[in-house]
């Protein structure tokens, strides 16, 4: 986008911002009402883990370093304004992916050097043209402008950060670097969404309607009784808590042995809720949560399943038996997804292509429950594979052995994400001819 004759003026206000050598984009908005005070200081709003977002933690009031540069464009890289960050007001990753931040500035300091804050507004019905400022790469170069339609997902994930009522759409040309890009409607010109990740050649988003109500006189303030972002809680998991993969046990003759959540965690409120789903906006439906449990108490075993597929495990962190299960609370509860697979072993998978010099290249597949393989070669004639010893980890999923070096026993042993390990497999490799 060029803005040097004032042509992209409403982009003014998006920027590149610089946090925790993380380089993201951030959206002033226009947090005035009719009772606005000129010495309010200026907002921005972008993804949540552009700016230190740590699944399981509601960050509010915090101290953080870093920048954002506005009039971002290829023509005015002179012209750039660049203002220092100053607290994280909140910060979110627990069904959100967004973070509302305070700037060293006041909102009319900005508005006097021609920068434009944008409107939050509320999410528009599934398939609505949007248009996105990001840029995608070459930072430093400037804003580029997207046009595409958004729709409604519902649930979106990547790896243990699980985002619900999140939107999907399809502008093309967005890449690492563009998070927290703003998500505007094209027919109100409100921010409806923060670009927060890739799927599929498609950009995720987080919409910001729970940001409206957390302002007054242009001043952020959570405990507004309109606004939805509060009461939060710090849950640390430990160990391996986050597991994304688990399934059911198989022993010979025995019944399967289920998968457990085996969630273990601390948490700073005195007691807290839970429950099981196979779909995470449950999370936020307070029916069917247990009674309150002491925080002392935190290690959740419940058998997952016993269907394949995603479940999710709830948790909200309360103050008292009494509290009550408000909007803020229940959308900020916490979604621990994890696959359940079929049960089973593992089965170890190999390919072998004949290469020009005679020689053949092995291949080891992975299904999704295999985790790594366990190999070892040798003479045909001594090579045992039922004999456990001489197999060592593979450390490449591929590999090449000459003509010269066959013939050879190849053995491979697959190990699931339970530790299963697969019967032996035996592979004759023999030289082919050049």
């Amino acid at each position: 986008m060029y803005n040097n004759a004032g042509q992209s003026a409403q982009w003014t206000g998006v920027g590149r911002l610089i946090s925790q050598n993380r380089h993201c984009i951030g959206t002033l908005l226009d947090s005035r009402d009719a009772d606005s005070d000129p010495a309010a200081p200026a907002y921005v709003v972008t993804a949540g883990h552009c700016v230190g977002g740590i699944n399981g933690k509601v960050l509010v009031d915090q101290a953080i370093s870093g920048s954002i540069s506005f009039n971002y464009f290829l023509d005015t890289q002179d012209q750039r304004h660049t203002v220092r960050l100053k607290r994280t007001v909140w910060n979110s990753l627990q069904g959100a992916d967004l973070a509302l931040l305070e700037l060293d500035a006041t909102l009319e300091e900005l508005l006097a050097l021609g920068i434009t804050p944008v409107k939050p507004g509320i999410s528009p019905p599934s398939g609505n043209a949007v248009q996105i400022a990001g840029e995608p790469s070459s930072i430093g170069k400037g804003l580029r402008l997207y046009t595409c339609t958004e729709r409604s997902q519902g649930t979106s994930s990547v790896g243990s950060w699980v985002w619900r009522h999140a939107k999907r759409n399809d502008c093309q040309g967005l890449d690492e670097g563009a998070s927290g890009s703003p998500v505007v409607d094209t027919a109100s010109n409100r921010l409806v969404s923060i670009a927060n990740s890739l799927h599929d050649n498609e950009v995720g988003a987080i919409p910001v309607q729970r940001l409206n109500g957390c302002f007054s006189a242009g001043r952020a303030d959570l405990d507004l009784e309109d606004c939805q972002l509060l009461p939060g809680f710090q849950l640390e998991p430990q160990g391996n808590s986050f597991k994304t993969l688990t399934k059911a046990r198989g022993v010979v003759d025995e019944p399967l042995e289920p998968a457990r959540w085996g969630f273990q965690f601390l948490i700073d409120t005195p007691r807290y809720r839970y429950k099981t789903s196979t779909d995470a906006l449950a999370c936020e439906d307070p029916v069917g949560y247990s009674g309150t449990i002491s925080s002392s108490e935190t290690l959740i075993n419940d058998p997952i399943g016993p269907e394949p597929g995603t479940h999710y495990l709830c948790l909200i962190g309360i103050q008292s038996p009494e509290q009550l299960p408000s909007r803020g609370l229940m959308a900020n509860s916490l979604s621990v997804k994890v696959d359940l697979l079929p049960p089973g072993r593992p089965m170890a998978r190999v390919m072998t292509e004949h290469l020009p010099d005679g020689g053949a290249r092995i291949s080891w597949l992975r299904d999704p429950d295999v985790v790594f393989y366990r190999v070892k070669r040798g003479a045909p004639a001594t090579t045992d594979c039922n004999d456990q010893s001489g197999y060592r980890l593979l450390r490449a999923q591929s590999r090449d052995i000459p003509g010269s070096a066959l013939p050879l026993k190849l053995c491979s042993v697959a190990i699931d994400v339970i530790g299963q390990s697969s019967e032996f497999r035996s592979d004759l490799l023999q030289a082919t001819a050049p």
